[in-house]
């Protein structure tokens, strides 16, 4: 493999990009697929904005499905591309909605022969206040992780730093991304299952953030964004970083 052919950053569905990876290629997928809870009677934040998370994902982001059934369906067929690429001693971490980490996780496992290992939790020190006060303000993001093998990388830090919980503070963005993850829910997951040199996959680009992060701790970083305005963000993102990626 040269450089181009695990350092990019491509505007397509990660369907048609992951079709060009070969087997047993990915050291890690770490992604941040659609959550289905675009909706009109939700609210998120862009940039100084309170907006609806319907408007927030825009018209090239389809983020609701009918019901969860075929929420999974959609995400299966980008897990059964997932499992394929990844090296034996791999890991996939995936971020997804509080309500669904553990019936996906549940379907997986039927499906898939990867073994579900953890939930990694990043607690908001500082969660936005809850402007409709109708119920608890959203502090914590989930995220499960699943190896392929029974062998797999795992790099124990400190005994205080290995207790799946990570605490961080939300504040100032690098993108108008609506859902654009913090530094520190990104490199915990980078470091402890992955090594310099390992070839980190995003899926579900968005901002850039995992594709930033990654070549950072001298990972490779391969990312596919399907939504031209959030692509552009990432490109950006990552030139102006001045990180060593090609962009498509």
């Amino acid at each position: 493999m040269n450089f181009a052919d695990h350092n990019y950053l491509k505007n397509i569905d990660a369907l048609t990009g992951l079709g060009n990876i070969p087997d047993a290629a990915i050291d890690l997928v770490l992604t941040d697929p659609p959550y289905n809870i675009a909706d009109n009677n939700k609210l998120t934040k862009v940039g100084n904005k309170i907006v609806t998370t319907k408007k927030a994902w825009g018209e090239h982001y389809q983020d609701t499905w009918p019901d969860v059934e075929s929420y999974y369906d959609w995400l299966k067929s980008y897990i059964t591309e997932f499992d394929r690429v990844l090296k034996e001693d791999g890991s996939m971490a995936l971020f997804l909605d509080r309500k669904y980490t553990g019936l996906i996780t549940y379907l997986i496992e039927k499906d898939f022969n990867l073994k579900f290992r953890n939930k990694l939790y990043f607690r908001k020190v500082n969660p936005l206040p809850h402007y409709l006060r109708n119920g608890y303000r959203s502090a914590i993001e989930e995220c499960i992780w699943f190896t392929k093998g029974k062998q797999y990388t795992f790099n124990f830090g400190e005994q205080k730093d290995m207790i799946q919980v990570y605490d961080g503070p939300i504040g100032k963005k690098a993108t108008k991304h609506p859902n654009e993850k913090y530094n520190w829910m990104i490199d915990p997951i980078i470091r402890n299952h992955s090594n310099p040199g390992d070839v980190v996959l995003d899926a579900f680009a968005g901002s850039g953030s995992v594709l930033v992060r990654a070549r950072k701790h001298e990972r490779n970083a391969i990312g596919f964004e399907m939504n031209p305005e959030f692509y552009e963000m990432a490109r950006n993102r990552c030139e102006q970083e001045q990180l060593e990626l090609t962009f498509d």
